[in-house]
């Protein structure tokens, strides 16, 4: 009777692996979410963000449910449910919060395609307060642009391969060779301006483009935030800078401060300033 209870287990667990690995929910664009919002559709946005980004602007009529809690959170039968998640590459929570919402008995689940940065891109209403604010820019981590869909994703090369200077008595990092992004990130389109990465559709009502994430990548040098400053005066929010930038791409997401072994190549992580060695 024990062997049989854990073979009942272990097939429900495969059934419940397979069911979620099987499950995708239907993209909604923001084309297709504002009109149905104009004609007065019956249907929920659930923001799937953190309740302090949510507490600074959401879509009018959106209820909170971050993505940790939609798995914990109980619902009355919505019906249907549009999910707002960042748009910035946290692919990964936000599919798992839909995944979790779709679980729930009375709610048809889709998922805004770009979320809340392609809404606001596109000048969709907000609760954000109007007038001057302090400036926020959107990052994303290596480890989230790893997790990231290749296709929905356009890599900004803003890095520049730095002169190696002669008679150098130390290694100059930025002389090093570039770290190859098409091999970094294989089926990640590649451009070298976000505004060749601009489709032509580019307002809620003209046609279903819905415009890529645009990821910036510089040596560090500031290049990254001044592009992200002049995408944002232009009214584009869907951008993120790669934190560390070829720094972080050297490394391939390792923190720390490291070093290379002449002798055997290898690569050794120091310890951060301050702690016992």
């Amino acid at each position: 009777m024990r062997f049989r209870t854990i073979h009942l287990n272990q097939a429900a667990t495969g059934l419940a692996i397979w069911w979620l690995g099987a499950w995708s929910a239907s993209a909604l664009t923001v084309a297709g979410l504002n009109t149905q919002l104009a004609q007065g559709a019956k249907l929920t946005v659930v923001d799937v963000r953190s309740t302090a980004l949510f507490t600074q602007g959401h879509i009018p009529g959106a209820i909170n449910i971050p993505a940790a809690l939609c798995s914990q959170k109980n619902l009355p039968p919505l019906g249907k449910v549009v999910v707002c998640g960042t748009g910035l590459g946290r692919d990964a929570e936000e599919n798992a919060a839909a995944i979790a919402l779709a679980r729930k008995p009375g709610l048809s689940v889709e998922v805004l395609e770009g979320g809340y940065a392609a809404w606001q891109s596109v000048q969709g209403l907000t609760t954000q307060a109007r007038g001057l604010k302090p400036e926020a820019l959107n990052y994303i981590s290596y480890a989230q642009l790893k997790a990231a869909k290749a296709e929905d994703v356009v890599l900004v090369d803003l890095r520049h391969q730095a002169a190696a200077k002669p008679n150098a008595t130390t290694t100059n990092p930025a002389a090093q060779p570039l770290t190859d992004l098409a091999q970094a990130f294989p089926g990640f389109k590649v451009r070298q301006s976000p505004f060749s990465a601009k489709p032509q559709t580019a307002s809620a009502g003209a046609g279903s483009g819905t415009l890529p994430l645009l990821v910036l990548i510089d040596n560090g040098d500031g290049t990254a935030v001044e592009t992200a400053r002049t995408l944002q005066g232009g009214g584009i929010k869907r951008y993120a800078i790669l934190a560390g930038g070829e720094l972080i791409l050297a490394r391939q997401g390792q923190r720390g401060l490291q070093r290379m072994s002449a002798a055997n190549h290898s690569t050794t992580t120091l310890p951060p300033p301050g702690t016992a060695k």
